[in-house]
């Protein structure tokens, strides 16, 4: 399929993809962790061999942001979440068309937050305390399709997110949405599609939706849009075995409904310190280290941010990846 045209549908799939969303407020899990999880090193494929990849991600939210600009840490009483992502991700490949893959995440978070804190307000007789949570994560499981042209470049994925992570717990301080569960059972659906742009230069683009299809103990996340895009230089590989790659990711999250400072009284619309829109560019390179072994690394940098209400936001984000194609 023509260059053109490769582009022409994958834009088409975000479109189509992003519309399905449309109808519900947008949400990322609860630290945007989602974004580890798009653009080239993790697309699905089924011309590739069959993958197992280790992955360790890195997320420090230590400043609050109100709106596009950094406020006053004492209007947020949530003071820090920073968390370790360490992620088993197997994709096997029936045929040429059709594929699976499971991702399994065990996170460590510590988290710190003002427990005599209110959203907005500053608190005159802080009471701040931490916690340690070192759990199993939300498993994803995933199938895909590639027999849209020959040589298998564009696909869809269609899975689900199971409620695997713990998501409350004896004296804990964390609220729903920091929490490294959801407890919900999530519908996801994506679509990819990648291509050349000459010799040296190739092209790739990636959606994913995660639908929660219901609510658990008062708490009912909102759907997470994640769209990447970018760039890959194969001009130096044939002497370096090293491919630079240049991304870009948005992420799109609105009001979840319910959570430790609902607010749905107020406004009606859920959650208050809630959503955001955040895009990142993202710099990464992809070694290879052997004929089948592949080490990748990013660095996420934000260049817009604008959130509802007081939320903790990271000033840069890291993934690192090993793979072994067998």
């Amino acid at each position: 399929m023509p260059t053109a045209k490769r582009i022409r549908a994958a834009l088409a799939m975000l479109v189509l993809i992003s519309s399905l969303g449309g109808s519900a407020s947008i949400e990322a899990c609860a630290c945007g962790c989602q974004i580890f999880d798009m653009g080239m090193v993790d697309m699905p494929t089924t011309f590739d061999p069959d993958r197992l990849t280790l992955q360790y991600s890195f997320m420090d939210q230590d400043e609050n942001q109100s709106g596009s600009s950094l406020a006053s840490p004492g209007l947020n009483p949530d003071r820090r979440n920073e968390t370790s992502f360490y992620t088993v991700d197997l994709a096997h490949q029936f045929n040429k068309s059709w594929g699976v893959t499971a991702e399994v995440p065990y996170l460590m978070r510590r988290f710190t937050s003002d427990t005599n804190g209110t959203p907005n307000v500053i608190d005159p007789d802080p009471d701040v305390q931490t916690q340690q949570e070192n759990s199993l994560g939300d498993i994803r499981l995933m199938g895909m399709y590639t027999g849209f042209s020959q040589d298998m470049a564009i696909g869809l994925e269609l899975g689900v997110k199971l409620p695997t992570g713990p998501f409350h717990g004896p004296d804990w301080i964390m609220d729903r949405d920091t929490a490294p569960g959801t407890g919900t059972t999530d519908l996801l659906i994506g679509g990819f599609d990648r291509g050349r742009i000459s010799a040296a230069w190739g092209w790739y683009a990636q959606t994913l939706l995660d639908a929660p299809l219901a609510a658990r103990d008062g708490y009912e996340p909102a759907n997470n849009l994640d769209i990447a895009g970018g760039f890959h230089f194969d001009g130096i590989k044939r002497w370096t075995h090293l491919t630079p790659i240049i991304q870009a990711n948005v992420t799109v999250r609105g009001r979840d409904s319910g959570g430790g400072d609902s607010l749905d009284v107020v406004d009606g619309a859920g959650n208050y310190n809630s959503g955001y829109e955040n895009l990142y560019l993202s710099p990464g390179l992809q070694a290879d280290l052997w004929s089948n072994i592949q080490a990748t690394g990013f660095v996420y940098l934000p260049v817009s941010r604008n959130v509802n209400g007081d939320q903790l936001v990271a000033s840069w984000l890291a993934n690192a990846e090993l793979s072994y194609l067998f």
